[in-house]
C-alpha cells in the first residue's frame, strides 16, 4: 500500500498536495499524521476527499511512503518510525529547503526520490507533475489545489511566490479552478473570539524596525481562542501593514508561536527552527513546551537582535579611508596634515595603530597660540570623546552629537579607527540621501546613486560591434525582468573612455549573479559555468565568445597579502573593492538607464589626468600585488603614478610584505607584466622602486639587464615578423631576467614561485646551456648550416630568442635565424624505405646514412633526390 501524508496541523497546501501526489500515485491512502487546521477540517466536512483516520490505517501494509509539504520526520508524528522502516521507500516533495542549524537541528528524512525546490508551494511541484504527465484535472480538483497554492502564496502576493506559481495557478483556472470558494475559504469573517485575540496581540505588541523592514512581535495570554492562530496571525499583518509577524500565545501547557512574513530576508522559518518549529521563510509555527511566555518573548527579540539589524549603520554612513595621525607627531604637524588634507578633526593612533584619541583644529590652533608647537599633540589630545562600533545604529550616533555637541564621532573595530562620522555625514543622512537608498531597497528598487553621472550610450553603438551591444540591452532587459540591476564593469568600460578595443566584458549583478548568469544562458542556448564559493559564472555562447558575471560583492581581507573574503553587496561597495580608480567605473545597462556612467571614485578623473590611484591607503598592505598591477597600467597607458599611491609602493617596499606573498601569486603577476607590450620599462620601474628584490635579492636593474631585456624586445618583434608560430613571449624576458643572476639563485627563485616544471626546465637549460651555445656559434672558422642544426637541435624557441637577445654579433643572430626559418623544417627526400628498396638493409646504418643526407641538403651539397641516391650509393658503396 502506497501511504500519502503531510506535517502536523496540516494547512491547506498539506492537503492539496497530497490529493495532487494521489493522481501520481493512483490508488494510495491519505492520512493526516495528527490533526489539521480548523479551516481544513471545515472544508473536509463538507468535501470528502478521502482521507483516512490515522486509527484505521493498518501500518504494517504501508509498502512505500510518500510524504509532501514536509521532510522532517518530527512533524508526521508517530508515523515518523516508517522513515526508518528497513526496505521502505520513501519520497519526499516539499518547498521548505532544509538548513542545519547547531544546537538540535531537525534532519531531513533519507528518501530514494526528494524532490525540493524553492517555490512559493509544494502544490506548485505536484501540478507541475501533473502536468509534465498529461495528466487532467477535474475543476473540483483544480479548486483544492487550488487552495493549497492561493493559502501558502498569500494569493499569489508573499515576496516567496514564483513565477512558476503563478503558471501553476493558470493552469488551475484553465481547468476550472473556482476562485470564489477559494476567496471564501480563505478570507473568512473574523469572529468575536478572533477580533478579542487580535487586539491583544495589537495591545501587547512591539514594533522592531529591522533592516528596513516593520515587524510585529507580539505576545498574549488569551487562552479562550480554539480556533486557527495562524489566521489570526495572518490577518495581524495584513491590516497593520507589517513586513512580518511574530506572535507567542499560551495555551494551557505550552506556547504557540506563529510566524508571517512578507519579506524573504526575514525568514520566519529560521526563526522558528530554533523552537523546533517548521515551515518557510514566509510562513511557519512552533509548539514550544518547557518555557513560559515570558521566556518566549524575550528569547525572540534576542534572535531577532542577533540575525537582523537596523536599517542604518554607523558602517553605513561613516567615511574612510581615514585620516589620521601618530602619538610621536608634534602639534605644529597636526596642524599641518589637517591643511594638507582638509579636516578638522584627526584621530591619534599609538605606535600599534590603537586609537587613543582625537585633536580638533580649534585645540591645535589654541596650542599654537600659545608656543606648543613642537609639543606632542599627546599633550592635547581629548580622550572622553563617544565613539561608535560598525554596528552602531545611526540614530543612537545622531542623538549622542546632539547631546555632546561632537562634531566628529570615530568608528572603531576594536581598538582600530576603521571610519569616522562627521557632522556632513550627520546632515547627509539626515536630508535623506541615505535614507533613501534604504527606502528604495525596501520597495525592491534601485537606490540612487550619489556619484558623477553620464551617459554613454551613444558611445557604446559606436565603438562597440553590433552584436555586443545588442547582447549588453539584452542582459539590461533580462534584468529588469528578474528585478535586478545589471552593470559592465572594470577594464571594459576603461578601455571604451581611451578608445582601446576591449571586448572582454565582465557584468555585476545587484543580486544573484550565478542566476541571472544562468537565466542569460538558458535565452541564449549558452553553456554556463558556474563558481558558487565567489558567486560568478561564465557564460559560453554558440560561437564561443564569452561573458563573465558575478554577484555585486565586497571584500575584506583577514591579514595583509591574504587572498579576500568575499561577500553579496552593492555595486557602490563592488567596485570600492578594486584595485584602482581606473578600474571602478561601471555602466548600467537595464532598459531605463542604458549606458548610464557611474562613477564613484573619480575614476574619469584620473583617466583625463593620466594617474594611477588606489582607493585606500592599506590597499597594498592588503594585496601588494596589486603594486606589480599599478606598474603595469602605467606603463601601458603612459600615466603616472599619483604621489599618494607612488609613497604607499614605497611604504610597502619597506614593509617587506612581498615575502609574505605567495610564490604563485607573484609569479602569476610577473607573467601578466612580461606579457605586456613593452616589459623593459615596467622592469625598469620595479627595479627604480627596489621591486625587483622580491623576486630574488640578487637581481637588480643595471645595463646590463637593460641591453638584455632590449635584445629581447627585438628578436620577439622579429620572431613575430618572420614566423607565425605561437611562443611565451613572457618566458623569454623571464629567462633574460633569470640570466643575470648565479644558477644558485635561478634554482631559488623557481622554487619561491612554484614555478610549473614545463617553464622552469626551459629557464634552467637556457640559463646553463646559452654561453656554451653561443661560444661554439661564434668561432673561427663559423659553423657549417649542419653543424649550427646539430648545435641548435631540440631547443626550445624561447631558449633560441634568448640566444638572439645575448649576442652582439649579427652573423650569431643570422645563424640562429636560419634555423628557425629554415634548417629546422629541412629534411632530404629520401626515406628509410626508400634506403631499403636500395637494397640497404635495415640497421644502424639507416640512421647515420639519413644524417649524412640531411647534413648534405642543409650545407647545399645535395638538392636533388638524384644526388641523394647519388650520396647514398657512396656511402654504402653499393
Amino acid at each position: 500500500m502506497d501511504l500519502i501524508t503531510t506535517h502536523l496541523n496540516a494547512d491547506f497546501d498539506g492537503l492539496a498536495s497530497m490529493v495532487a501526489a494521489r493522481k501520481l500515485y493512483p490508488g494510495a491512502t491519505l492520512v493526516f499524521p495528527g490533526g489539521a487546521q480548523e479551516t481544513v477540517r471545515n472544508f473536509l466536512a463538507l468535501h470528502d476527499l478521502g482521507v483516512t483516520r490515522l486509527k484505521d490505517l493498518d501500518v504494517s501494509q504501508v509498502t512505500r511512503l510518500i510524504l509532501v509539504d514536509t521532510q522532517e520526520p518530527e512533524r508526521i508524528g508517530s508515523l515518523k518510525d516508517l522513515c526508518v522502516k528497513p526496505g521502505l521507500p520513501v519520497h519526499v516533495y516539499d518547498h521548505h529547503l532544509h538548513a542545519d542549524q547547531a544546537g538540535g537541528a531537525l534532519s531531513p528524512i533519507q528518501a530514494e526520490l526528494r524532490v525540493v525546490e524553492p517555490v512559493g508551494a509544494t502544490t506548485t511541484i505536484l501540478i507541475e507533475r501533473l502536468l509534465a504527465q498529461g495528466q487532467s484535472l477535474t475543476s473540483f480538483e483544480a479548486t483544492v489545489l487550488a487552495l493549497g497554492l492561493y493559502e501558502e502564496t498569500g494569493s499569489l502576493a508573499y515576496a516567496s511566490t514564483t513565477a512558476r506559481d503563478l503558471e501553476a495557478a493558470a493552469a488551475l483556472l484553465r481547468a476550472g479552478a473556482d476562485l470564489n470558494l477559494v476567496s471564501d475559504r480563505l478570507r473568512p469573517h473574523l469572529d468575536p473570539e478572533q477580533i478579542t485575540l487580535l487586539n491583544d496581540l495589537l495591545h501587547h505588541g512591539e514594533i522592531h524596525y529591522l533592516d528596513g523592514r516593520k515587524l510585529l512581535v507580539s505576545a498574549s495570554t488569551y487562552d479562550r481562542y480554539r480556533g486557527d492562530l495562524a489566521e489570526v496571525v495572518h490577518k495581524l499583518a495584513e491590516l497593520e501593514g507589517l513586513d512580518a509577524v511574530v506572535a507567542a500565545i499560551a495555551m494551557e501547557d505550552k506556547v504557540e508561536v506563529i510566524g508571517r512574513s512578507r519579506r524573504p530576508e526575514i525568514d520566519v522559518g529560521r526563526l522558528l527552527q530554533e523552537f523546533g518549529g517548521g515551515g518557510h521563510a514566509g510562513a511557519a509555527a512552533a509548539s514550544v513546551k518547557g518555557r513560559t511566555l515570558v521566556e518566549v518573548k524575550e528569547r525572540l527579540a534576542q534572535l531577532l537582535s542577533e540575525r537582523f539589524h537596523p536599517t542604518l549603520l554607523a558602517r553605513d554612513v561613516m567615511t574612510k579611508p581615514v585620516k589620521a595621525i601618530g602619538e610621536e607627531a608634534t602639534v605644529a604637524e597636526a596642524g599641518d596634515r589637517m591643511t594638507k588634507y582638509g579636516v578638522n578633526v584627526l584621530p591619534v593612533l599609538d605606535s600599534k595603530d590603537r586609537y587613543i584619541g582625537l585633536v580638533t583644529r580649534e585645540i591645535i590652533q589654541k596650542a599654537l597660540f600659545h608656543g606648543f608647537a613642537e609639543s606632542p599633540v599627546l599633550a592635547v589630545l581629548q580622550s572622553d570623546q563617544y565613539q561608535a562600533g560598525p554596528e552602531t545604529p545611526f540614530r543612537e550616533i545622531e542623538a549622542r552629537m546632539i547631546e555632546r555637541n561632537q562634531r566628529f564621532v570615530p568608528v572603531l573595530d576594536g581598538t582600530r579607527v576603521i571610519g569616522v562620522i562627521t557632522r556632513t555625514d550627520l546632515l547627509r543622512t539626515l536630508h535623506d540621501d541615505v535614507l533613501r537608498a534604504a527606502r528604495a531597497r525596501t520597495k525592491g528598487e534601485e537606490p540612487p546613486a550619489y556619484a558623477h553621472r553620464r551617459n554613454i550610450g551613444g558611445m557604446l553603438k559606436e565603438r562597440l560591434p553590433a552584436r555586443v551591444v545588442h547582447l549588453l540591452r539584452q542582459a539590461g532587459e533580462l534584468g529588469d525582468e528578474i528585478g535586478v540591476s545589471i552593470y559592465v564593469v572594470g577594464g571594459f568600460v576603461r578601455d571604451l573612455l581611451l578608445g582601446i578595443q576591449n571586448l572582454d566584458l565582465d557584468l555585476v549583478v545587484e543580486g544573484d549573479g550565478i542566476a541571472f548568469a544562468r537565466a542569460l544562458g538558458r535565452k541564449h542556448d549558452a553553456r554556463v559555468k558556474a563558481h558558487e564559493r565567489f558567486g560568478t559564472a561564465v557564460v559560453i555562447f554558440p560561437d564561443q565568445f564569452k561573458l563573465d558575471v558575478a554577484t555585486a560583492r565586497t571584500e575584506y581581507y583577514e591579514y595583509p597579502t591574504a587572498l579576500p573574503t568575499v561577500e553579496q553587496s552593492s555595486i557602490k561597495k563592488d567596485l570600492y573593492r578594486r584595485d584602482f580608480t581606473i578600474n571602478t567605473l561601471a555602466v548600467r545597462v537595464n532598459a531605463r538607464s542604458f549606458g548610464e556612467l557611474i562613477d564613484f571614485y573619480g575614476g574619469q578623473r584620473d583617466l583625463k589626468e593620466g594617474t594611477i590611484r588606489v582607493l585606500h591607503s592599506l590597499s597594498f598592505v592588503e594585496d601588494p600585488t596589486r603594486v606589480i598591477r599599478a606598474i603595469r597600467f602605467e606603463q601601458r597607458f603612459g600615466f603616472h603614478l599619483g604621489k599618494e599611491t607612488l609613497a604607499l609602493i614605497k611604504g610597502a617596499v619597506k614593509m617587506d610584505l612581498f615575502h609574505r606573498l605567495s610564490g604563485h601569486r607573484l609569479l602569476e603577476e610577473l607573467m601578466l607584466l612580461l606579457s605586456e607590450e613593452e616589459p623593459r620599462k615596467a622592469v625598469a620601474r620595479l627595479g627604480e622602486l627596489d621591486l625587483l628584490r622580491f623576486v630574488h635579492p640578487t637581481l637588480n636593474w643595471s645595463p646590463r639587464l637593460a641591453g638584455l631585456l632590449k635584445g629581447v624586445e627585438q628578436a620577439l618583434d622579429w620572431y613575430k615578423i618572420a614566423l607565425s608560430r605561437s611562443i611565451h613571449a613572457w618566458l623569454v624576458y623571464f629567462m633574460a631576467l633569470m640570466d643575470v643572476i648565479p644558477p644558485k639563485a635561478v634554482g631559488e627563485t623557481l622554487k619561491r614561485l612554484t614555478t610549473p616544471e614545463r617553464f622552469a626546465e626551459k629557464i634552467r637549460v637556457g640559463h646553463a646551456a646559452s654561453n656554451g651555445i653561443l661560444r661554439r656559434l661564434m668561432k673561427r672558422p663559423p659553423p657549417t648550416p649542419a653543424e649550427t642544426y646539430r648545435l641548435l637541435s631540440g631547443r626550445s624557441a624561447e631558449t633560441l630568442l634568448l640566444l638572439m637577445a645575448k649576442t652582439k654579433s649579427e652573423s650569431v643572430k643570422r645563424r640562429v635565424s636560419a634555423y628557425l626559418t629554415t634548417y629546422q623544417q629541412t629534411k632530404p627526400v629520401l626515406t628509410g624505405a626508400d634506403l631499403k628498396a636500395m637494397g640497404l638493409k635495415p640497421g644502424p646504418q639507416f640512421k647515420k646514412i639519413l644524417d649524412c643526407l640531411l647534413d648534405a641538403r642543409l650545407n647545399g651539397q645535395v638538392t636533388s633526390e638524384a644526388e641523394e641516391r647519388a650520396l647514398v650509393k657512396q656511402i654504402a658503396r653499393l
